[in-house]
């Protein structure tokens, strides 16, 4: 059993890495971060909104997200793309176009033949649908990082429950391309039955029901929930969770509810005004349907909590005001289709759980669609019709925030996985909804192939690898496939290696039977794989023949189920499954044998030698995709979001240095006319319109600059125009500062004189006669300095430049202050040691003492700290 986590306090293993979990919605994200030594919570974006739109928009060159790009969707629909992600994985077109011509968006899908693989057409380029979807999750990786979340390389991400490998595999392809490293995936579901079982222990079974209705589809998964005891914690009962059914409905969100009222506002437009659509079609125009899908799902909202709602759109189209009024009798009514296939996916998880309604304890109901009101009584209803009358009624549960739980229970999720945090247990056991099964056949032989089940459906994700082993000399294809043949493949394998172990093999033994071992493993994020192949040969006790060979002790094989696929006389398959229970027996009757009565004599049994080989695996297709094709698909995708990732950094920092120059225009322009009086003291007339003509200059400079004007010439430009302004400012600075620093830089002149000829000669007479000559000759070089520059000052015009800077000043005095500083601080020499004898006569009744005591004498106190300049 996998074990997960729950989240107490997290506490750091030494790896400083945060993670996120990405709940990856077909129409918004939200994103849940957890990092070491803070609680796990929500990520919110630029706007400070808890969940982000998926929708990118391409507008002049410039990529836009989430909000920004959401607002593209009514004013710009051809360049806005929206509603992609559920096409990952998909390898056919029609079923994408279908849906894409009713919900009348623009987005043009081009299944290309070459990669066998669905792209979108934007502009005069074809992206890849994982590559618009790699650009969804860099923006999640820069809001994260804006947020506060500092560098994020782990995540976690969740997918629908009947999401197939293809779309798996899809998902993960286009995390790489967005630099993130996917720990796991992790149905949404599951994801949400996580997060409600973290902080509850059910230390008797409970099957709850958890519904989900989001934008797409609507899922239902049975989860069991129990506990056991932890021995490692002290018995400690620590809560685990079983999937045990799930069922889905395509099509069957609550953007169809928006597709229903869509229909409705379209029709109610052109009954209000049919001459507009006698040349064309209203439904065939991207921007009015665009603006009618955004007002359906306000609409939608509204009546969720209101019984009606007046609906107002202006200009929707030829400059035509539309205003109507739905009621929620007109939504359900045009919603039917889409309420009866709600109760569908609960009928599938029943079903596949084998259990019955009256065995569920609790309904936990999440995702934006439950809250519309006739979602809830529909699945009231359906509930208490299915169940017996005896039995208690189920109250629908919101215990969860339904938009949140998926991402939440994904980060949880990702915390165990990452393996940098330690948290407490929460056992989880996820299984697969679908039947895999294996195809092999051999190029040599075309007569050669053999089916077999590898995963029956309802087996646990993350469980023991599954073996198979069949004798075979020659090469052989391997395809993993759905068995629901509707469904197709899942990956197609060469193994090599085979006919090369035979033929070096023979050599020795003419006979040799090679067997070839492959196994197979579903992982935790439900994928499929081959996880090792290897081809065997059991020799003879006394053949030492190994012709490379790696030589093993023939022990049975505990860490796998195994399936042994034979020949028969009629080219059957025969199969025998060996478990870790037979292998006990084996294990058993042998030491059986060796313990007999001690009085017999025992023939030792021997263990035959078996050679090994590995095989080589390489992969030829993924679903219906080549595997060059992918790989060449990932190295152009990854080069374009590169390239995009440059160019969206040149924008911004040619937007910054526009946006500076601007700023700067006014702000100069602006301070010459507010301060003209005061700038007059400082500057001649020419200098001022000189500032003035060149910020209008600029100013009409920047209207013609465009996007190829290079960034270095806006920051040389406002330069130029803010040193002007900040030369006049130095100038008035210097005026009013300088006095005063001359006063104060004479005075502590002065005050140093007075000290090294008066002061100091009477107080400190141990100071040297050429220590203060050596500080008199300083001051007065300094002192001369102060004049002469004082004197080409008083020379110079105040609009002139200043001859010296205050600044000056300071360095100048910095030798006399340091000598000064080293003068005051040095003290009076220490004179010699004396030694004062002091008889004390002690008596008492046995003894007289004689007690010496030596007095030292204490230097005077001479300060080290100097003062400032005026105190010298």
């Amino acid at each position: 059993m996998m074990q997960l986590t729950l989240l107490g306090v997290l506490l750091v293993k030494g790896v400083y890495g945060n993670v996120i979990g990405i709940d990856l919605g077909t129409e918004a994200m939200k994103i849940a971060l957890v990092q070491p030594g803070a609680p796990l919570e929500i990520v919110t974006n630029h706007f400070s909104k808890r969940k982000t739109e998926t929708v990118v928009a391409f507008v002049r060159g410039e990529r836009f997200f989430g909000g920004d790009a959401y607002g593209m969707l009514s004013r710009k629909p051809t360049e806005s793309y929206a509603r992609f992600s559920p096409l990952l994985g998909a390898s056919s077109d029609v079923d994408a176009k279908a849906l894409l011509a009713k919900s009348y968006m623009p987005m043009k899908i081009v299944f290309n033949e070459t990669r066998g693989g669905l792209g979108i057409a934007v502009g005069d380029k074809e992206l890849t649908i994982e590559e618009l979807v790699a650009m969804i999750l860099g923006y999640a990786k820069d809001i994260t990082r804006a947020y506060g979340g500092q560098s994020i390389k782990d995540c976690v991400i969740t997918v629908p429950s009947h999401a197939t490998q293809q779309t798996r595999e899809a998902v993960i392809r286009a995390a790489e391309l967005a630099e993130l490293r996917v720990l796991s995936l992790i149905d949404e579901n599951t994801a949400a039955a996580l997060q409600f079982g973290l902080d509850r222990i059910f230390n008797e079974k409970r099957l709850v029901l958890f519904y989900n209705l989001g934008s797409e589809y609507a899922q239902a998964s049975l989860v069991e929930y129990s506990a056991f005891q932890d021995k490692s914690a002290k018995n400690k009962s620590v809560g685990q969770l079983e999937i045990r059914g799930k069922g889905w409905a395509l099509e069957a969100g609550g953007y169809h509810l928006d597709l229903a009222l869509t229909e409705l506002l379209a029709t109610a437009f052109e009954k209000q005004f049919p001459e507009t659509v006698k040349n064309q079609k209203l439904r065939t125009l991207p921007r009015p349907m665009a603006k009618i899908r955004a007002a359906a799902k306000k609409v939608k909202e509204v009546l969720s909590a209101n019984a009606e709602i007046p609906v107002h759109i202006p200009s929707l189209h030829e400059d035509r005001d539309f205003s109507t009024t739905l009621t929620r009798a007109d939504l359900e009514k045009a919603s039917n289709d889409v309420f009866a296939k709600l109760t569908g996916p609960i009928d599938a998880a029943i079903s596949m759980a084998n259990v019955s309604y009256d065995d569920i304890d609790a309904i936990e109901i999440i995702g934006g669609g439950v809250r519309v009101p006739k979602v809830q009584e529909i699945l009231r209803d359906f509930l208490s019709a299915h169940r017996a009358n005896d039995a208690p009624a189920l109250e629908l549960g919101l215990h969860l925030n339904g938009d949140e739980a998926m991402s939440l229970g994904a980060a949880f999720h990702g915390a165990n996985v990452s393996t940098s945090f330690r948290v407490r247990k929460v056992g989880l056991v996820d299984i697969s909804p679908f039947s895999v099964g294996v195809k092999l056949s051999s190029s040599a032989d075309e007569s050669w192939a053999k089916t077999t089940n590898l995963f029956k459906r309802g087996a646990k994700y993350g469980g023991k690898a599954k073996t198979i082993a069949f004798q075979h000399d020659a090469d052989v294809v391997c395809e993993i496939l759905y068995e629901d043949d509707s469904m197709g493949s899942i990956a197609l394998y060469n193994i090599t290696g085979v006919a090369q172990f035979a033929a070096d093999m023979r050599a020795n033994i003419p006979d040799a039977k090679p067997k070839v071992q492959l196994s197979f493993a579903l992982d935790a994020s439900g994928l499929t794989t081959i996880s090792k192949a290897e081809v065997s040969l059991q020799l003879e006790e006394d053949d030492n023949t190994t012709n490379g060979a790696e030589i093993y002790n023939n022990t049975p094989n505990t860490e796998s189920e195994t399936t042994s696929i034979q020949n028969s006389s009629e080219d059957t398959t025969e199969i025998n499954e060996t478990n870790k229970e037979s292998a006990n027996n084996i294990s058993q009757d042998i030491n059986a044998t060796q313990n007999t009565n001690n009085n017999e004599t025992v023939t030792p049994i021997k263990k035959p030698k078996i050679l090994k080989r590995s095989l080589q695996i390489h992969t030829l297709r993924s679903g219906s995709r080549t595997w060059s094709s992918i790989l060449a698909d990932a190295a152009e995708s990854k080069q374009r979001l590169i390239e995009a990732k440059i160019a969206d950094e040149h924008r911004a920092k040619l937007a910054e240095a526009r946006n500076n120059l601007e700023a700067a225009i006014y702000a100069t322009r602006g301070a010459v006319n507010e301060r003209e009086e005061e700038l007059s003291i400082v500057s001649i007339q020419e200098e001022r319109d000189s500032i003035r003509a060149n910020a209008e200059e600029l100013e009409e400079w920047l209207y013609e600059a465009n996007d190829q004007t290079p960034i270095s010439e806006f920051v040389e430009k406002r330069s130029k125009l803010v040193d002007a302004l900040a030369l006049l400012d130095f100038r008035l600075s210097e005026r009013a500062k300088r006095p005063a620093a001359l006063s104060a830089a004479r005075k502590a002149l002065a005050t140093a004189r007075a000290n090294a000829t008066t002061l100091w000669p009477q107080e400190k007479p141990w100071l040297s006669t050429d220590d203060l000559d050596d500080l008199l000759s300083k001051i007065t070089k300094v002192e001369q300095w102060l004049d002469d520059v004082e004197s080409q000052q008083s020379q110079l015009p105040p609009t002139a430049d200043p001859y010296f800077k205050v600044a000056d000043i300071a360095p100048k005095l910095k030798p006399v202050a340091a000598l000064a500083a080293k003068l005051a601080a040095k003290p009076k020499p220490i004179p010699p040691k004396t030694n004062e004898t002091v008889s004390i006569n002690a008596t008492d009744n046995s003894t007289n003492s004689t007690v010496n005591a030596t007095r030292n004498y204490p230097e005077e106190d001479a300060s080290t700290d100097p003062e400032s300049w005026d105190e010298l």
